[in-house]
């Protein structure tokens, strides 16, 4: 269609240039442009429609990944809380600031490898659905016994892969995180970043070992 009415456009032109042969080019311009308006509209609206849909596709992909990705963290959150949440008392506790305690939990899946992980995650999920049908919250489900069951059964895990180059990479992320938000904690030029960071580790070190 769309090459049959390009045809039709070069037609009409030079028909309507040959008619006017009398008119300035300014006015023959005029005259061309006006009587093929319409056939242009119509020759690039099917284009037009075409980019939309490909903008539409991509914009679609693009909700698609971070819906993904939103999704991965929320399951590397869960994870990490249910883990977290066993040992809390011990790691929230005067000398460690709270931005620490989520480097604890955000090191669950590089300790016990992405397997132990998945599994765990799929198990979480199906309590979290269960649970919520129920009307129970997020706490009453990690108070319950599933959910204590669930963590123990990651502190398991976590403690048989555990190793020294994973302790190394655990301090300095605890290090790192520290450094990164020592201006927003209070009295935080205070602090001493190595002896705050030994500090955390040791209490989650002790934890560990005492399970």
């Amino acid at each position: 269609m769309s090459d049959t009415l390009r045809q039709d456009i070069i037609f009409k032109i030079l028909k309507m240039a040959k008619d006017n042969s009398d008119l300035s080019s300014d006015e023959l311009f005029n005259q061309v442009e006006a009587g093929t308006l319409s056939m242009f509209n119509e020759l690039t609206q099917p284009g037009e429609e075409s980019a939309t849909k490909d903008k539409d596709k991509d914009s679609k992909a693009r909700i698609k990944r971070r819906m993904k990705r939103k999704d991965r963290n929320q399951r590397k959150e869960h994870v990490g809380r249910f883990f977290v949440n066993l040992m809390e008392k011990n790691i929230r506790q005067p000398g460690i600031p709270d931005c620490l305690i989520p480097v604890f939990a955000n090191s669950v899946q590089a300790t016990i490898g992405e397997e132990a992980y998945t599994q765990i995650s799929s198990k979480i999920d199906r309590l979290l659905e269960f649970a919520e049908k129920k009307g129970f919250d997020y706490g009453q489900i990690l108070a319950s016994k599933p959910g204590k069951t669930i963590a123990a059964e990651i502190l398991s895990v976590y403690n048989t892969e555990t190793s020294s180059s994973s302790e190394k990479q655990l301090k300095n992320n605890l290090d790192e995180t520290l450094v990164k938000n020592i201006e927003s904690i209070e009295n935080g030029q205070e602090l001493n970043i190595e002896d705050t960071v030994n500090l955390a580790f040791n209490e989650f070190n002790k934890y560990l070992k005492a399970s």
